[in-house]
Protein backbone atom coordinates (compact mmCIF):
# COMPACT_ATOMS: atom_id res chain seq x y z
CA UNK A 1 0.00 0.00 0.00
CA UNK A 2 2.78 2.29 0.76
CA UNK A 3 5.18 1.01 -1.40
CA UNK A 4 5.56 4.26 -3.90
CA UNK A 5 4.54 6.49 -1.51
CA UNK A 6 7.66 6.67 0.86
CA UNK A 7 7.98 9.85 3.57
CA UNK A 8 10.60 10.37 6.26
CA UNK A 9 7.86 10.90 8.52
CA UNK A 10 6.89 7.35 8.40
CA UNK A 11 8.70 4.18 8.72
CA UNK A 12 8.86 1.21 7.42
CA UNK A 13 5.53 -1.26 7.57
CA UNK A 14 4.91 -4.67 7.26
CA UNK A 15 2.10 -7.02 7.61
CA UNK A 16 3.25 -9.52 10.58
CA UNK A 17 -0.22 -11.51 10.88
CA UNK A 18 -3.32 -11.71 8.96
CA UNK A 19 -6.24 -14.10 10.43
CA UNK A 20 -9.53 -14.08 9.41
CA UNK A 21 -12.39 -15.91 10.73
CA UNK A 22 -15.36 -17.49 8.21
CA UNK A 23 -18.38 -18.10 9.03
CA UNK A 24 -20.27 -20.96 7.47
CA UNK A 25 -23.58 -18.19 7.73
CA UNK A 26 -23.82 -14.70 5.43
CA UNK A 27 -24.97 -13.06 8.89
CA UNK A 28 -21.81 -14.88 10.99
CA UNK A 29 -22.17 -17.99 13.62
CA UNK A 30 -20.29 -16.22 16.28
CA UNK A 31 -19.96 -12.68 18.17
CA UNK A 32 -17.11 -10.46 16.28
CA UNK A 33 -15.92 -9.39 20.24
CA UNK A 34 -15.66 -13.35 21.05
CA UNK A 35 -13.63 -14.01 18.24
CA UNK A 36 -11.14 -10.88 18.41
CA UNK A 37 -10.88 -11.84 21.86
CA UNK A 38 -9.08 -14.78 20.71
CA UNK A 39 -5.95 -13.47 19.33
CA UNK A 40 -3.71 -11.56 22.05
CA UNK A 41 -0.82 -9.96 21.90
CA UNK A 42 1.54 -9.51 25.32
CA UNK A 43 5.16 -7.83 25.41
CA UNK A 44 7.85 -10.89 26.34
CA UNK A 45 8.87 -10.55 30.45
CA UNK A 46 12.40 -10.01 29.38
CA UNK A 47 11.58 -6.87 26.97
CA UNK A 48 12.21 -3.81 28.93
CA UNK A 49 11.60 -1.63 26.39
CA UNK A 50 10.53 -3.46 23.39
CA UNK A 51 11.79 -2.20 20.01
CA UNK A 52 10.98 -5.23 17.68
CA UNK A 53 7.70 -7.51 17.09
CA UNK A 54 9.78 -9.94 18.17
CA UNK A 55 9.70 -8.30 21.85
CA UNK A 56 5.95 -9.75 21.62
CA UNK A 57 4.03 -12.84 21.95
CA UNK A 58 1.41 -13.27 19.84
CA UNK A 59 -1.12 -15.85 21.26
CA UNK A 60 -4.21 -17.64 19.63
CA UNK A 61 -6.84 -19.55 20.93
CA UNK A 62 -7.91 -21.79 18.51
CA UNK A 63 -9.76 -24.21 21.06
CA UNK A 64 -13.31 -24.81 20.86
CA UNK A 65 -14.69 -22.28 17.99
CA UNK A 66 -17.76 -22.08 17.25
CA UNK A 67 -19.22 -24.69 15.34
CA UNK A 68 -19.84 -23.33 11.96
CA UNK A 69 -16.28 -21.08 12.28
CA UNK A 70 -12.79 -21.24 10.72
CA UNK A 71 -10.06 -19.56 11.56
CA UNK A 72 -7.40 -19.01 8.20
CA UNK A 73 -4.33 -17.96 8.70
CA UNK A 74 -3.24 -15.47 5.66
CA UNK A 75 -0.39 -14.25 7.22
CA UNK A 76 1.50 -15.23 10.30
Amino acid sequence: MFEHDRSAARGEMATRGLYVFKHDSKLGNAHAHDLFDRISVKKKPDAAVPRAFTDYQVSINEDNLPQGVELIRRVG
